[in-house]
This record gives structure tokens, sequence and C-alpha cells, in this order.
């Protein structure tokens, strides 16, 4: 197994494959980062104020000339739609910004300026946006700024299920496999390396995106509220690397199934990226009207796992899981749904497929 350990690990460091995909996530990772950077200046809000501030003003014009008409139905009518438009305008703005900074603690600051520009944009200085863009660069704990750019998205674990899945299908298309001595020992430390591969794998890109994110927050001038204990740190990247493992995992063994590239990454699009949890999960919360078993299944898919790993970063070990773990904290909760894909995963590779030729 070692051996084919450092086999792999030469394969990867003098490939290209995994240079590449690093280098895309820690340009997605920067980009976020200068994004939010931007959408949170004092310059930013201010023009987007100004331009609900003129859309406000031309609905208010509007509604004039047509109670100025004379026409005693649509005068007010007129005026009535372009009130209506004006209060649109400036709510869908406030979601925008709500939306784009979304787990900063800016929340309560972004709403708070747009309901300000909807009573009198006049009345907003300098020193009001000022205000606002620091509360909307703060965050609550390094922890919660993972959760949210790192975690949430499901990016990582379609990164890692997408390299595992297709370094797994090169040995099938490269011959590589067909080398290596196949008995039952031998495919069993064949798949126990791979299944060892992926863990380094997902350790890997959770070590880059983090470091990533912290230095580019760092440097746009992002802040925290408070430091996390190394308790609560822990806790959040090691039940992260845990689902980022297990994801990975069912890539590959999906690729060892099929002897297939192309079935390791359509799995990775699917449901690595989360897409298929998210419907399944909706489907469940829809059933749980006829059937409320159902919908208590929803918390425990991995892809839920996901969205509270990125919504309670910072506070695993202080929220309570879904039912029948009300008692335990939502980290129990995680764990256990890890171990479970994690180690089905596992079963098959090593239970199921060592029994079958490569």
């Amino acid at each position: 197994m070692f051996n084919l350990m450092k086999s792999d690990m030469y394969r990867l460091v003098h490939g290209k494959m995994l240079w590449v995909v690093t280098a895309i996530v820690v340009a997605v990772s920067v980009l976020v980062v200068a994004m939010m950077h931007v959408v949170s200046s004092p310059e930013f809000l201010s023009m987007t104020a100004s331009a609900v501030d003129m859309t406000v003003t031309a609905c208010e014009d509007e509604g004039a000339r047509g109670a100025a008409s004379g026409d005693e139905t649509e005068g007010p009518a007129a005026a009535a739609v372009s009130v209506a438009a004006a209060a649109e305008a400036v709510e869908d703005v406030a979601e925008n910004a709500a939306e784009a900074e979304k787990g900063a603690a800016s929340g309560s600051a972004s709403a708070e300026l747009w309901a300000s520009v909807a009573e009198d944009p006049q009345a907003l200085s300098e020193a009001d946006f000022e205000d606002v863009s620091r509360e909307m660069r703060t965050f609550t704990t390094p922890a919660d700024m993972l959760g949210d750019s790192v975690v949430s998205g499901g990016m990582l674990t379609l990164i890692v299920a997408l390299v595992a899945a297709l370094f797994c299908a090169q040995d099938f298309t490269t011959r590589f496999a067909r080398n290596l001595v196949m008995d039952r020992r031998g495919r069993m430390r064949y798949y126990g390396e791979k299944i060892v591969l992926v863990g380094v794998l997902a350790a890997f890109f959770l070590a880059v995106v983090s470091l990533t994110s912290v230095a580019s927050f760092a440097v746009a001038g992002f802040t925290y509220e408070a430091a996390n204990s190394l308790t609560d740190l822990l806790a959040f990247f090691g039940l992260t690397w845990l689902v980022i493992f297990a994801y990975g995992c069912s890539a590959a063994v999906i690729v060892w199934i099929s002897r297939s590239a192309g079935a390791g990454v359509a799995w990775a699009i699917v449901v690595c990226s989360g897409f298929l949890g998210a419907a399944v999960g909706q489907v469940l919360l829809s059933l749980a009207v006829v059937a409320p078993w159902l919908g208590a299944l929803e918390p425990w898919l991995l892809s839920s796992c996901v969205q509270d790993l990125g919504a309670f970063a910072g506070v695993l070990l202080g929220t309570p899981a879904a039912a029948p773990l009300t008692m335990a904290p939502v980290a129990v909760q995680v764990l256990i749904a890890g171990v479970v894909a994690a180690g089905l995963c596992g079963v098959l590779a090593l239970g199921v497929l060592r029994k079958r030729d490569l």
C-alpha cells in the first residue's frame, strides 16, 4: 500500500491536473472575496443608493404627471403603480445586498441602510455608508467566514469528487491497474490506498481554500467580532474534512463500478455538488405533510450536513442536532452522517468490489 501511495503521489505532483484545479480553486476564491469587497465598499453603497434615489424620484414624477393629467381614474392609479414600483426597486436592492453579504455581520446593517434609503435617500451621509461598510466587512468568527465562503456552496465537495473520479479513472484508461498484482489481497491494498488518497486530496483542497480565503479576506480588510476556540476550529475542520472525504469516496466508488470517467464526473456534478441532495430534501419536506417521519430524514442527508456546516460553523458544538438527537449538538449529527456515508463507500470498495477482477 505504501508503494502504491508513493506512486500515486508522484503521478499527482508531476501531473497537470492537480495544479490546474488548484489554480482554478485559488482564483475563484480570490474572485469571490474581491466581489464581496466591492459590494461592501462605501463607494458602491453610495452609488447604489443614488441609483435607488433616482428610481424613486422618477417613479414619483411619473405619478405626479399622471395625477396632473386630470383623469380621475388613471391619475391615482398611475401614482399607485409608481409608488409600488419604487418600493419594489428598493426591496430588490436590499435583497441583493443581503445575498451578496450572506453570513457576514451585515444583514441588519444592510437592511437598515436600504430602509433609510426608502424613507429619505438624501438624509444619508458618507459616514453612514462607511459605518454600514464596516459592519458588512465584519464576520462573527473566522469559522463562520470559512463556513460561508468555503463550505456552503458545495465547491469543495465538487472539486474533490471531480479530482478523485478523474484520477481513479486514469488507472483504467492508461491500463495502470493491469500492471499491478491483483489477487484479492492486492485488490484490498489497491482500494485501501485509493481511499487514503481521497482523504489526502480532501485535506489538501480544504487547506488550500481555507488559507486562500483567510489571506484574501485579511487583505480586503475584513475583520472578526471574536475568535474561535481551538475546540470549535477542530470540530469545524474535522467534520468538514469528513463530509468532503465521504463525497470523494462516493465518486471513486462510482468510477470503480462503472470503469468510466464520465460516470464519475456526472456523479460529482449531480450528487457531490449538492444539487440532487437539495432536490431530494425538498421532496422529503413536501411528503412530510403525509408522513412526518420523511421530513425528519431531510436533516440527515449529507447535503443537509454541508449546509449545517456552513450555517453553524462557529457553533457546531452548541447548536442542537435534528431529531431524534435533539439533546446532542449538530456536530454529532454531521459526524454520524459522514461516518455512515464514508463507511458505506469503504464497505463497497473493500468488501464487494475487491472480489471483482480489475
